[in-house]
């Protein structure tokens, strides 16, 4: 089954000094390329969200696309932008902060699908609700959840049919939030 890969890159960074996390170095790799390298084998098409005018984005060989507002309302508004230039059935969504995103995270989610409209691991009895593989056809349901005032990923999770694949390993979603996590 295709699937189009969406990279979750349009945060503040507030607790990052407001740094565009994407651009910065863990293990002397942009964490945007270590996203993209750990998507790009398991899916035919990648977007970026984004909401920085860093010109280093243009350069990148995909679509990177900003929100459809500069109030910063969250991964979903994220999500919801890049809705429109999907090209797949699927979506498999990960934050670019994670740089140990597992590489095989389609195929370990995919097989939950016939049974959810998304699928979401977690760890530890904790759903990771920012790596998702989704049905293309629910997107449309961001739209009105945001314009009710909603902004958790976990929130308008609640309103789908979803799916849980327990993971093992604590290094596959921990994402990085601090200057002292990069070293």
């Amino acid at each position: 089954m295709k699937a189009t890969g969406i990279i979750l890159a349009g945060g503040k960074s507030s607790r990052m000094n407001y740094q565009d996390k994407a651009w910065l170095l863990y293990e002397g790799e942009p964490l945007i390329h270590r996203a993209i390298n750990r998507l790009s084998l398991q899916v035919t098409q990648i977007l970026i969200s984004k909401n920085s005018s860093d010109q280093r984005y243009k350069k990148l060989p995909y679509t990177c696309i900003s929100d459809l507002n500069a109030n910063f309302d969250g991964p979903l508004a994220g999500i919801l932008a890049c809705s429109s230039h999907v090209t797949n059935p699927l979506c498999l969504v990960i934050p670019c902060d994670t740089p140990n995103v597992p590489k095989n995270l389609i195929s370990l989610l995919l097989p939950r699908l016939d049974i959810a409209d998304a699928v979401v691991p977690s760890f530890g009895g904790t759903c990771q609700p920012l790596f998702m593989l989704a049905k293309t056809s629910i997107l449309g349901s961001i739209a009105p959840y945001l314009s009710g005032g909603g902004r958790s990923v976990k929130g308008w999770l609640q309103n789908l049919s979803i799916a849980q694949v327990n993971f093992f390993s604590p290094d596959a979603f921990t994402n990085i939030n601090t200057p002292e996590q990069l070293k």
